[in-house]
Parts: C-alpha cells; structure tokens; sequence
C-alpha cells in the first residue's frame, strides 16, 4: 500500500495525496515511566532470585512465566514495537487522512476524514505527533476508554500540522 500508485485507485477522482510518511523502524526504547520498570524489576527479579537460590523451583513453571514477562518488557516490547512502525503507513490526502498496515494477519487500511470541525493537536517531543481524532478502546494500564488517533512518531511534526490545517482550510 505504500506506491502511489496503488493509492490511486484507492482514492476518490476528487481527491490527490497531499503527503505521505512512514514511521522510524529503528529499535528504541519504549518505557514510558520509571516506576513500570522499578515495578517489572520486581516482578522479574524476585522469581530470579528464587530459581538461583533453589534451581527446584524451575519445575513449577510459574518463575520462568514471571521471567518471560519480564524479559519481554525490557527487551522484546521494543523490538515489536519497531516491527509494528514498520508496517504502518501515513497518506494524507486532500480530504481524508488514511493510516495503513501491514501485518501478520493481512493488510488493513483505516480512513479519517478532516474537515474543518476536526480538532488537531500537535504534540512534540521524543514521540512526535499530530492528532486528529479519538478511538474507542482501552489502554493497557489506564482507564481511559478513549486514546487519541494520528499520526505518530514523526521526524517533521509541524509540517505535518501545517499541510492537515491547509486540509482543513481546503488549500491543500
């Protein structure tokens, strides 16, 4: 989904891309909070510590379940969290903001349109963004019931802002 051409016949004859962008595939580190990894620390350490202590305790099975988990936090999150920037897509075209992705279980193609009552958001910093809209669903974690949706992890932010403003205006 990533050819211009295969966009165009996905688009409307009204419509043209106005830009298109892909996320970072490179590892990096995905900790959000110091007290997630003091806590998985924890988690993790006290299971490890007992396996050293008593190698016995391997057969019960439940201290490599703790171990895994922790392995997967402090290692295996970012190296997931990079396949998956890997196969997603951004094209903005002149009405609508689509974010496309290529996974394990197929290709799947989510479409936004922006009109003028569409809030944005710019958000900058270590994970760059442009929101434009909200999702339904809960956040590992939290209890909020809406996560915001956009554009995420992008190495120009305001230009991104600037070209879905010109969207909303109809200048784009």
């Amino acid at each position: 989904m990533t050819g211009a051409d295969e966009w165009h016949t996905l688009l409307d004859p009204d419509k043209h891309i106005v830009w298109q962008g892909q996320l970072s595939s490179r590892v990096q580190l995905e900790f959000d909070s110091g007290f997630f990894v003091l806590f998985m620390m924890v988690w993790g350490g006290i299971p490890l510590i007992l396996v050293i202590s008593n190698p016995g305790f391997l057969l019960l099975g439940v201290p490599a379940l703790f171990v895994g988990i922790t392995l997967y936090f402090f290692v295996g999150q970012h190296f997931w969290a990079a396949f998956q920037r890997s196969s997603t897509f951004y094209t903005l075209s002149n009405k609508h903001a689509f974010i496309a992705y290529r996974g394990l279980a197929g290709r799947k193609l989510d479409s936004f349109p922006i009109t003028s009552e569409t809030t944005l958001r710019l958000d900058e910093g270590r994970k760059s963004a442009v929101w434009f809209g909200l999702r339904e669903g809960r956040q590992m974690f939290s209890n909020a019931t809406e996560r915001p949706l956009g554009f995420e992890r992008l190495d120009a932010p305001r230009e991104v802002y600037q070209l879905l403003r010109a969207v909303q205006r109809g200048d784009a």
